[in-house]
Parts: structure tokens; sequence; C-alpha cells
């Protein structure tokens, strides 16, 4: 039995759009409901960065078309919902099946991100699809009956690969206002769902989540055993229960338990894994005017901080000072690297988004520009259409620029954007990582220098700068 639905997304309250991109896609991709985000997959984008791709393809949609929405009009992405028997399919093939369902819906025009969802009895997939297409000249066509031709190509898919199908659906208990209002991304409950989805996995406890609830503007109050809010604007309010067993008050406070243990979780290994600190000069700070109890505190810190430093070098197998040098060079070295590299791929990013929209341009002005060189009174045709010429012989001087290489296609962009963006994120934790050892080795040495008295301190060293 599998189910599909297809829900359009605005952006949320007084988030931007890309705020609310990220918000969405980071539900979706929660490493506790994607197996460590083994379950994700994604068609043109990379899924950590896929907002931010979102993001570009549609200010690429704006410059090349000059066309936009006002914010309250504007959808910005789709979110299709496929769900699946109990026990009838495996989280892998769900996740296959997923992206053909996606593939075929969006004819392989748009980008997405399927994420398959595990922490519930059924198996189900969260699939993201852009609204700008690839080429960034158009948008997703949501026509009347878009939500049928969803459901019959899910059924197809699935009879295909032997899972089964609900025959004859029956009507949700839901009325056609808010079916039509949901379809719109108008719906006040749609709405409050994915603000307590976005707000609550932030809150350190449950009264943390009302008061962040709160601050976006919903109203709250308890009526018997129910929990109720109400959007600005909206006439009535919504019992939480209404949302579904995921948001009845004694699931939300559950939910808030589990975000509040994850927080401390994450706060206790971020202080196991602390860098190593430099030893207090204590001859530079009583010159300063420090007094004697500061000087007791400093020689006890500084006994522990070296106590901390030697234990870093024996866990570490590094033997002697010389070998501790070089490691702490080797680790600026290759720090340096990857922080040359990052730069590299990100001017490559600029320049393939740069070529993408001079391609653009060049073919949404060519008859402009045809008109332009035949007109007899081109000052005055200049005058009236000197937007569209210049960026013409812009995209001109962009081709010319390419020495005779041939002229890429934009999705042949597309492609290389997704692949640069993939090796940058690979740079960027590989990144991260060489900052910590280069921070955690330079400050050992700078340690050991000080405790050898290799490193020149307060007055002495003043004056050895100058």
């Amino acid at each position: 039995m599998a189910i599909s639905d297809l829900l359009p997304r605005k952006a949320m309250g007084s988030k931007t759009r890309g705020q609310t991109l990220q918000a969405r896609i980071k539900y979706d991709q929660k490493e506790e409901k994607t197996k460590d985000g083994e379950l994700v997959s994604s068609y043109m984008c990379c899924p950590e960065t896929a907002a931010e791709e979102f993001e570009m393809s549609k200010l690429l949609y704006e410059t090349s078309t000059g066309r936009s929405q006002p914010q309250e009009r504007d959808i910005i992405a789709y979110r299709i919902i496929q769900s699946f028997k109990p026990g009838e399919i495996t989280p892998e093939e769900a996740n296959k099946l997923g992206y053909e369902l996606a593939m075929k819906f969006t004819k392989g025009k748009h980008q997405f991100v399927v994420s398959t969802h595990v922490d519930k009895a059924h198996i189900h997939n969260h699939v993201e699809f852009n609204s700008t297409n690839l080429e960034c000249d158009g948008k997703f066509n949501n026509y009347k009956n878009s939500s049928f031709a969803l459901r019959r190509l899910n059924d197809q898919i699935c009879r295909e690969h032997g899972y089964s199908v609900i025959e004859n659906p029956k009507a949700k208990g839901q009325r056609y206002q808010e079916k039509a209002a949901a379809k719109r991304g108008r719906s006040f409950k749609e709405r409050l769902r994915q603000t307590i989805d976005r707000v609550l996995p932030e809150s350190r406890d449950f009264e943390d989540f009302l008061s962040h609830m709160r601050e976006e503007g919903y109203e709250i109050k308890r009526r018997g055993k129910s929990l109720e809010f109400r959007a600005p604007g909206q006439e009535k309010f919504t019992r939480s229960f209404r949302l579904g067993e995921e948001y009845t008050e004694a699931a939300l406070q559950e939910r808030a338990g589990k975000t509040c243990a994850r927080t401390e979780t994450k706060t206790k290994r971020k202080a196991a894994v602390r860098n190593v600190n430099l030893l207090v000069d204590i001859q530079a700070k009583m010159q300063a005017g420090k007094g004697k109890s500061y000087e007791r505190w400093a020689k006890v810190f500084n006994l522990k901080e070296a106590a901390k430093t030697l234990n870093f070098l024996v866990d570490n197998g590094v033997t002697d000072y010389e070998e501790l040098a070089a490691r702490a060079e080797t680790a600026g070295q290759r720090f340096d690297a990857l922080s040359v590299r990052i730069k590299q791929l990100e001017g490559r990013m600029a320049e393939n988004a740069q070529l993408k929209t001079h391609i653009i341009n060049y073919s949404k002005t060519r008859e402009v520009y045809k008109e332009y060189k035949k007109s007899r009174h081109k000052k005055e045709y200049l005058a009236e259409h000197a937007e569209e010429v210049a960026k013409h012989e812009a995209a001109k001087a962009a081709f010319d620029a390419l020495n005779g290489k041939p002229i890429p296609k934009v999705a042949q962009l597309s492609e290389e954007y997704a692949v640069l963006l993939a090796e940058k994120k690979e740079c960027y934790e590989e990144y991260k990582e060489a900052r910590k050892e280069m921070i955690d080795y330079q400050s050992a040495k700078q340690n050991v220098d000080i405790i050898l008295g290799l490193e020149p301190r307060g007055a002495e060293k003043k004056e050895t700068e100058r």
C-alpha cells in the first residue's frame, strides 16, 4: 500500500525563503530518521547544500527573466510524501522508489532530495523538489490535477515493482477549503506543523519550546487537556492533537525531552574535545599589576595545562621536540592547502554561475539585439532597450573569452556546479579537521616552548619583536 501527497512550500512567517528551505531540508535529513543520513539521495544537487543550490537557481531565474513574486504568493519548492505499508518494503528500496517517482514526476527538469524516514512503523519518503527548473527560465506548473497525476504515477511505479496500492482510496476527513489551502501553501495547520518541526529541535525543553512559539507570533492557551495555538490573522485556535499523533501535548513534551538530552550530550562532547590551552605568562601578568592570589591561581592553572599538554603528546605518540615541531608545521601546511583549494572551488563555482547567467541572458535578448543591429535609429532603439543590449553584449564578451571552446549548455553547467559543490563540502569537512589539528599541535608546541624556555616572555618578548 503506497500513498502519495503533494504540498507547495512557501516562506514561513518572518523567515526568508532560504531560511525556510534550510529548515525543511534539515528536518527531512535528520540523522535519527534517515539512519545517520544513509537514506538520503538527490538529483542535480548535494543533499547537504540543497537549500543553497535551490536559492541560487531562483536568483538566476529572477535575473534572467526579470520576474518575481511577493512572498505570500511565491512557491519556493514542493514536498512529496510517499508512504508504504508497514513491513512491505526495505528502507533502501523505498528510497529508490522515491527517487524514481521524483524523477518521473518532474521529468528530470528540477533538482530534488529524497529522504527516507524509518522512525515510524510505516517507512515513508520526504521528497523536496525545487519549483525553479534546471534551466532557470521557468517554474513547475502545478496544474489543477497535479496531485491526482502524482497518485496515478506512484501507483504505476509501485505495481511495476510488486508493491500494493490502495485501489479505492477513501476521502480524508478534511474539508475542501482546508485541502485547497494546504495545496496553495496557506493552511494554518500545515504552517503550524512546519513551525513546530522547525522550532522544537532548537528548544532546550518544553517551556522553552512554548516561548519560541510565542516569539514566532503564536498565541498559546490550554482548554482542559487540550493545547491550542493561534497564528497572526487566524480566527480560531488550532488544537495541537488535530495536527496528528506527533503533535499532541504529550508527544511534543516527549520530543522536547529527547531534544534536551541530545543538547546535553553535544555539550559534553564539546567539553571533552576542548583544544589545548596556552600556558599563562605569570611574569607578564604580575608586571601588569595582578596580585598574589592571581599568582597562586596561575601556577595551579599552568600545572594543569602542562599536564594536559603532556597527555596530548603521549596520546599522539610524540616523543621528541623535533617531531612535535614537524607535526605542527605539517598541520599548518595542510590547513593552508585546503584553504587555497576551497577558495579555488568557490572561484570556479562563481565563474560557473556567471556563465550560466550569460547563456540565459543571451538567449533571452537575441531577438532584441538583432532588431537593434537592423535599426536605422540605433540611439532611439538603444535608449528603449539599453538593458537588454548590454546583457547581450556582456554575454558575447564572455563567450569570446572562451577562446574558441564550445559554449556549454545550462544543464552541463548545473552538473559541473553540483560536482564542485560536492568537492567543496568534502574539502570543508577535511578543512575543519585540519584546523583543529593545526590548533592542537601549534598550541602544544607553544606550551612546550614556554616550559623549555624557548618562548620569549613579557618585556623580553616585546623587546625581541622590536
